[in-house]
C-alpha cells in the first residue's frame, strides 16, 4: 500500500484525493494546507488526517506526496520532498520561473530516474 500525503486542500486537491483513494494500492494518509480548516475538512472527507506540510514531508511512513499548492510553492516543496526520499507528483506548472523549473543537476530528478549529465530541453 502506497501511503500518500496531499499538500494543498483547494479545489483541485479534491480531484487528486478521489484519484488517490480510488486506487486499491494507495492510501491518502494526510492532508495539509495553508488554511488548517481546509485540510481538516478534506482529510475527514477521505479518511485521512490533517497535518502540517513539514510533518508530512518528515514522516517516513508517507512514501509519496502530491503537491497541489499554489504555484509559487511548488519548487521548494518538490525539493524538500525529494530530499526526504519521497516520490513526488506535482500539479502544473512546476514554477513561475523557467530557470527555477529546470531539473536539478544533482542526479536527483523530480521525474523518473534520469542521467544527470543530460538535461531535457525546456
Amino acid at each position: 500500500m502506497l501511503k500518500v500525503g496531499l499538500l494543498g486542500a483547494g479545489r483541485i486537491a479534491g480531484v487528486h484525493a478521489t484519484a488517490i483513494t480510488s486506487h486499491p494500492q494507495s492510501e491518502l494518509s494526510a492532508v495539509s494546507d495553508f488554511y488548517p480548516e481546509a485540510a481538516e475538512k478534506l482529510a475527514a472527507q477521505y479518511g485521512a488526517v490533517a497535518r502540517s506540510t513539514d510533518e508530512i514531508i518528515a514522516d517516513p511512513e508517507i512514501e509519496a506526496v502530491l503537491i497541489a499548492t499554489s504555484t509559487d510553492t511548488h519548487s521548494d516543496l518538490m525539493e524538500a520532498a525529494t530530499r526526504a526520499g519521497k516520490a513526488v507528483l506535482c500539479e502544473k506548472p512546476v514554477d513561475l520561473s523557467l530557470e527555477r523549473a529546470r531539473l536539478p543537476k544533482c542526479g536527483r530528478c523530480y521525474g523518473p530516474p534520469c542521467d544527470d549529465r543530460v538535461q531535457p530541453p525546456l
